[in-house]
């Protein structure tokens, strides 16, 4: 009769063995640890913002109305500020195809993204060094009203508000991340390597190891002395 194993033989099994789980889980997220510190490159990342308007978006002269707000004391026309939405738009488009924007950013990992409900635009760069990262964000920052100005001429206007700063800390690797998927990897081939273990172990314990495969109880065990005790005694 084959031996069934149950949900209670599993955990048994998993608590005779657990110093090789505990061993092998721990290893498993120190070579985690000590891949993601020596073997990952760490990668830095930055922004800059800048304010893409229309002509008449911040003109002091428009004449009041509903379907106006005040913004920094001067009243905007909302139509100023649906207008200047669309064209960050379309800068978000066109500051990546421009030919002037593409020698700047060639080689490098840029976004440049439309900040939601707003005509500001966020303009992200990642490089493996802080200050290169830093740089290239703020040339493109500046290159724009240039690439704005040979499009849209006067129509409107391209200004920097926060210039990148070089930071001081890798935005990745995530070292806790790779470390919790080393332990969770090396919990499971511990776990793996309990069960072929015990699989392949065919000697017969005491116990119910007899009553599971022949389906006889058992009354009585008689006990080996000579391996319990360390021999007979003269």
């Amino acid at each position: 009769m084959k031996k069934q194993i149950t949900i209670a033989d599993l955990l048994k099994m998993f608590l005779q063995h657990i110093k090789l789980i505990i061993i092998v889980t721990l290893l498993g997220g120190l070579l985690a640890f000590l891949y993601v510190t020596y073997m990952v490159t760490p990668m830095y990342s930055t922004s800059a913002l800048i304010l893409v308007q229309n002509g008449s978006t911040f003109e002091s002269d428009i004449n009041s109305g509903s379907n106006s707000k005040t913004l920094s004391g001067e009243k905007v026309n909302m139509n100023d500020i649906s207008s200047s939405q669309m064209l960050a738009n379309t800068c978000s488009t066109l500051f990546t195809v421009d030919p002037d924007m593409k020698s700047i950013i060639s080689g490098a990992s840029i976004s440049i993204s439309v900040v939601e409900d707003s005509y500001f635009l966020r303009i992200s760069s990642t490089s493996s060094d802080p200050h290169t990262a830093a740089n290239i964000a703020n040339l493109v920052a500046n290159t724009a009203p240039q690439v704005f100005k040979k499009y849209f001429g006067d129509a409107g206007k391209v200004d920097t508000v926060e210039e990148a700063n070089v930071p001081s800390s890798p935005s990745s690797p995530n070292r806790s991340k790779y470390v919790l998927i080393g332990l969770l990897a090396g919990l499971v081939l511990s776990l793996i390597i309990s069960f072929l273990l015990e699989i392949i172990d065919t000697t017969i314990k005491p116990g119910d190891d007899l009553y599971k495969i022949y389906d006889i109880p058992v009354f009585a065990e008689i006990v080996d002395f000579e391996s319990e005790g360390g021999g007979k005694k003269k």
